[in-house]
């Protein structure tokens, strides 16, 4: 059982003011001001989908804050030499890319130096969204938990292990309900990516996996597929690796 045993950490967001130095959900971001803003170029933005009028097809769309982590909150995460800061942005559109077979919000991951001197003092707004990709700020209540896996990726004869956690977190093992794991060799390298992030539409207090209770359960304002989660798989030998998205 002991191989099987990731560490996690459940994030328990929670409606707040945080600011460029915490670490959060949704909040505003420590942005270098001479670094250009990212944006999505529009070319896999998805028409079958989307609620928005036609034109904005193809659109250049500014990216909108979704998590700010800092190394000194989050010592689990995995940081490159020289860093302490990951934030991931998210485009508010839905995206179609049969290559990836990823249907929903793509997302951009930047590890950096929290050493920012000169912060942004605003980010653009998207001229175009998605309602369900708005995200009120949130922060955050951070608990430690070991997880097992479940489903296709529990070993055969494994028994009853615990519940894996159904609300955002990073590591661990994801919970699958709709789909089952697909596609996680790194391209770039051939090794293994595992669940590094997970962002969840709705936040289950699960008592029986940790003693912190939110208390709203779609708090963060997102939704992602069928109410699932936006699961984000990292490469284990290079977190700067491409990353592998999937909506369960």
């Amino acid at each position: 059982m002991g191989e099987w045993a990731r560490p996690a950490v459940r994030l328990h967001p929670v409606l707040g003011s945080p600011g460029v130095t915490d670490s959060h959900i949704g909040g505003p971001l420590l942005w270098p001001a001479d670094e250009p803003w990212p944006w999505c170029d529009g070319s896999k933005h998805d028409e079958g989908l989307t609620i928005l009028p036609a034109d904005s097809f193809g659109v250049r769309v500014a990216l909108i804050s979704a998590v700010q982590l800092y190394r000194r909150d989050f010592p689990e995460l995995p940081f490159p030499d020289g860093t302490d800061l990951l934030q991931v942005l998210l485009c508010p559109l839905e995206h179609s890319d049969e290559e990836t077979d990823h249907f929903g919000p793509c997302l951009k991951l930047f590890w950096r130096s929290a050493a920012v001197t000169d912060v942004l003092s605003a980010a653009p707004e998207p001229a175009v969204f998605e309602p369900q990709y708005r995200t009120r700020p949130c922060v955050l209540h951070p608990c430690r938990i070991v997880e097992y896996p479940m489903g296709d990726e529990q070993p055969v004869g494994a028994g009853d292990w615990p519940p894996v956690a159904n609300g955002s977190k990073l590591g661990g093992w994801a919970f699958w309900w709709q789909t089952s794991p697909f596609g996680l060799e790194c391209p770039s390298c051939g090794a293994d990516r595992r669940l590094l992030l997970a962002l969840y539409t709705h936040e289950e207090p699960e008592k029986e996996l940790c003693s912190c209770e939110v208390a709203e359960r779609a708090v963060v304002g997102w939704e992602f597929g069928r109410e699932g989660a936006l699961n984000v798989f990292a490469c284990t030998q290079d977190v700067q690796h491409p990353i592998k998205l999937h909506i369960d």
